[in-house]
């Protein structure tokens, strides 16, 4: 059945993402923009865990009254049980919050359809094995601290092993708990095994750590973007004809079970539909803003009215190609789709996980057709931030100071939680400013009563180069980033081990 348009509401996707590996969080874009395609909804989002846009930064981007939130993610556990509806403030299926009706999506791990992927995705990795003389194991990461984490996966195998799909066996193996995915040859007594990861993306576990778990790599080695792939399938390996697929969020349709979940939302829920709020939208605003004389956010320069195009995003330092014909031997990029790809790292290769860095690359032009695609770029550019500086302008921005984020911090980042007043002033000056490739203008305290100490990072104004203030969308930073919260956790480690060492 088709999916009815919601023209008043936006979808949110949510992800788990990475500071290390730039793949992990590809897919969701990848899902976001196919679902875009189809004008569903009025707006389509993606926010993260430990990426940008943070979940707490992302309704703050959205302007339509009703938000479905569907998590990215492949079962029912930690993350889609106590972090996300944590970070985004939801206290049920459906939360009436800031003006806003926020609609809670099972994740689409757990949805039926994901069995018709899996089948679909083993067929295409061993088109010539036979499913008789076939195992097929689904692999994911396993964990002590939720037990469903591992449910959708067993669902999964039993599903496929009561489906008729002729498999010798169907089963389930981790990483971290029994059964292991190293020991996949003892599972089989088929001379051909199937393994498809059951990741939303091709990170550091499906593409760096299993294929050693394996044995088809003896060290980890680098993200899947940034090598040849090594799946040649199939592997000769232990006496059996091992077959190693991508991860199954890799697979297009699941944009179609990112939809699945919606509807299954309406169906159960019955949402009475959202009323329509007669207010400026972000891109109207940020209209004003380019009309006011605004002409650079970051180490962007905004351009109206360039040739025939309402916009054109360039890197400051390449004006002077910009205006010449043929844009000087830029390349010319047209709509805002490649915006994340540029920004993704620096000229050096350097993975641009905080996009605030000093670091943007040259050497491109990209022209737009009206402030939704400028909005759109820009958020690609520099996630959240011209949502952020029009809410910090009106005075109606909440920030978060540095002991609020680190209480929040779970696993091994709880430890962060105990870094001193001092360590942390002193990982401001280390860490913050355009000293060390940060281009924000820190906005949070240490807690209410304990602001930052001044120094050359706290009383940055968050504008790259010599614009005037009144000519730049500054880049506001509302709460400290995911690597300004590992370096806490760095510090307070050797603040512990400083003190232990004094007492031993």
């Amino acid at each position: 059945m088709p999916f009815a348009p919601k023209p008043n509401t936006a979808l949110l996707i949510v992800g788990h993402g990475s500071t290390e590996n730039p793949d992990s969080s590809t897919p969701y874009f990848d899902h976001a923009a196919e679902i875009r395609k189809r004008n569903i909804f009025a707006e389509v989002h993606v926010c993260f865990w430990k990426e940008e846009p943070s979940m707490r930064e992302a309704l703050f981007m959205i302007d339509a009254p009703e938000v479905y939130i569907v998590p990215d993610f492949i079962s029912e556990g930690y993350f889609t049980q106590d972090v996300i509806p944590r970070e985004l403030g939801l206290d049920g299926p459906t939360t009436q919050r800031d003006g806003k009706t926020l609609h809670y999506c099972l994740p689409v791990g757990v949805h039926s359809s994901m069995t018709g992927l899996i089948l679909k995705r083993a067929k295409e990795v061993a088109p010539e094995a036979d499913p008789a003389d076939t195992t097929l194991i689904i692999t994911g990461h396993g964990t002590g601290l939720n037990q469903n984490s591992t449910k959708a996966i067993k669902d999964q195998a039993d599903l496929i092993a009561a489906s008729g799909a002729g498999y010798a066996l169907v089963t389930d193996a981790y990483m971290e708990e029994q059964p292991f995915i190293a020991d996949w040859d003892k599972m089989a007594d088929t001379k051909n095994v199937v393994v498809v990861p059951f990741f939303i993306s091709d990170g550091l576990h499906s593409y760096q750590d299993i294929p050693v778990m394996l044995g088809l790599e003896s060290e980890v080695g680098p993200a899947a973007s940034q090598t040849d792939v090594f799946r040649h399938n199939p592997n000769l390996l232990r006496g059996k004809n091992l077959y190693y697929s991508s991860a199954i969020g890799t697979e297009p349709l699941m944009a179609d079970v990112i939809l699945d979940q919606v509807a299954d939302f309406d169906t159960k829920h019955n949402p009475a539909p959202p009323t329509p709020v007669d207010a400026e939208t972000l891109p109207a605003l940020l209209k004003k803003l380019i009309r006011s004389g605004v002409r650079q956010i970051g180490q962007i320069e905004i351009q109206r009215d360039l040739c025939e195009f309402s916009y054109a995003l360039h890197h400051i330092d390449d004006e002077d190609f910009a205006t010449q014909p043929a844009y000087g031997g830029l390349d010319h990029y047209h709509g805002p789709d490649m915006a994340r790809d540029i920004s993704t790292y620096a000229e050096d290769g350097e993975y641009r996980f905080t996009k605030g860095k000093i670091n943007l690359k040259r050497g491109w032009i990209m022209t737009l057709d009206n402030e939704t695609e400028l909005l759109r770029a820009l958020d690609h550019f520099y996630p959240a931030c011209t949502a952020l500086f029009i809410r910090h302008q009106d005075g109606s921005l909440p920030i978060e100071d540095l002991r609020e984020k680190l209480a929040r911090q779970t696993g091994m980042y709880r430890f962060a939680r105990s870094i001193s007043d001092a360590g942390a002033q002193e990982l401001v000056r280390k860490v913050c400013g355009p000293a060390h490739n940060c281009a924000k203008k820190i906005l949070w305290k240490l807690d209410e009563n304990t602001p930052l100490e001044d120094n050359e990072a706290s009383r940055f104004n968050g504008i790259a180069g010599n614009a005037p203030e009144n000519e730049t969308i500054p880049l506001v930073c509302r709460e400290a980033c995911n690597h300004f919260v590992a370096e806490c956790r760095k510090a307070a480690k050797a603040e512990f081990d400083a003190k232990a060492a004094a007492t031993a």
